[in-house]
């Protein structure tokens, strides 16, 4: 059985603990194929203590010291801004990766890695876990249901912002609620009109037949989905507990099989929809949602 040997880039969230908590502690029967061996992170202490916890191989200096010791990279440093340099040099040697949310915090960067994935081949995935959530699956299967009776529908999403942050501002928590919209609702938003209250942000994406009200919420620790129809509407707290196990079964297929669970456009998308909201926010216009063309 061939191995695949994974270096975690970006140790100073709880996302670098919990995967390799799961892929090499808790759920290492459901991964005799998949081992973190390797960690960097900007915060040494960070990364030394989760390399001395779950007795990793390699502590490395810098990411570059992974190339030729892994055989696939799960990035999850705090700031999108950081994504596209520290994925470069694996996607070049031609590593799947795995990259966390946001895939990257500008529209421009995030079409580059894509493009640059696609071009060698190198199957990626990543962005926000939330959309895994079972409480979104069955959303999206309700909404379906309702499209293809077509019945009139809108919707309405929340999720928490953190406005105030060093890792990119708006769009450091904003890859939750966009890519819990975009699971339910559909990948072929139009527009966005957003407006900034305070620290909140309301933004209504504007579909061809139907509007979502998107609510971000600084500091509120709340997921939620509804769906407006013809009949009663339907209401979901989301309960996010299992996401991160999620994660790591979609990496793990997509190294054993080679193919990737989502498009490369399908993981740019969600940033082109920040990106969108944000500009609507600080500019007051309602801005045009455009579609990842690699």
């Amino acid at each position: 059985m061939a191995m695949f040997r994974i270096g975690i880039l970006g140790s100073e969230n709880s996302h670098a603990k919990a995967f390799t908590e799961i892929i090499n502690q808790t759920c290492a029967e459901q991964y005799p194929d998949l081992r973190i061996t390797a960690i960097y992170g900007a915060d040494r202490e960070k990364s030394k203590e989760i390399f001395e916890r779950f007795d990793l191989e390699i502590l490395a200096q810098k990411p570059k010291d992974m190339l030729g010791k892994v055989d696939a990279v799960m990035i999850t440093a705090r700031d999108g801004n950081l994504h596209p340099a520290l994925a470069r040099p694996f996607i070049e040697a031609n590593i799947p990766a795995f990259i966390d949310k946001p895939f990257a915090c500008r529209t421009n960067d995030a079409l580059a890695l894509a493009r640059l994935a696609k071009q060698r081949g190198v199957p990626l995935c990543g962005g926000s876990g939330v959309k895994y959530a079972y409480d979104v699956l069955m959303m999206q299967n309700i909404v379906k249901a309702a499209k293809n009776a077509n019945e009139p529908i809108t919707g309405d999403v929340t999720a928490p912002l953190d406005m105030h942050n060093a890792y990119g501002g708006f769009s450091f928590y904003a890859s939750h609620l966009a890519e819990m919209m975009l699971a339910v609702f559909g990948g072929d938003p139009v527009s966005v009109t957003a407006s900034r209250n305070g620290d909140h942000v309301t933004a209504i994406v504007h579909y061809d037949e139907y509007d979502v009200t998107n609510h971000f919420l600084n500091g509120k620790r709340q997921y939620t989905l509804t769906l407006n129809r013809s009949e009663r509407p339907v209401f979901m707290e989301v309960d996010i507990s299992m996401i991160y196990r999620r994660e790591c079964e979609v990496f793990a297929k997509m190294l054993r099989t080679g193919e990737m669970e989502q498009s490369y456009e399908a993981l740019v998308l969600p940033v082109c929809c920040i990106n969108a909201v944000e500009r609507s926010y600080l500019t007051g216009t309602t801005c045009r949602i455009e579609k990842p063309v690699l």
